[in-house]
């Protein structure tokens, strides 16, 4: 789907589906975030560039920039309330809410 992006799961491995994230264009992220949320879906942003967080960037001098692969990928991910306990109607509401929030602000 445009403005969308997931990440790949590689061939024989079994992924635990704790958390289902999805890639959208940084510029893009905090307004995808707020839309779901004021829609009732539960996303948030669960995974950051640690090297940003305070302890690390006091303990080790990191700074932004540091690990511009890991800032991208942070700057992207949008955690949804995916899991395999979840019914399947609710897994249709998160997706059909999420084709509808990110065709609207593509």
């Amino acid at each position: 789907m445009n403005g969308i992006e997931t990440p790949a799961t590689l061939r024989d491995v079994n992924h635990a589906r704790h958390l289902y994230t999805i890639w959208v264009e940084s510029r893009r992220r905090d307004a995808t975030l707020l839309a779901l949320q004021k829609k009732g879906i539960g996303a948030a942003v669960n995974y950051r560039a640690v090297h940003l967080l305070d302890f690390y960037k006091k303990a080790f001098g990191y700074e932004k920039g540091s690990f511009p692969i890991a800032e991208r990928i942070g700057d992207r991910t949008i955690t949804l309330p995916l899991h395999p306990s979840l019914p399947d109607e609710k897994v249709e509401r998160v997706i059909k809410t999420v084709r509808e929030v990110v065709t609207e602000l593509i």
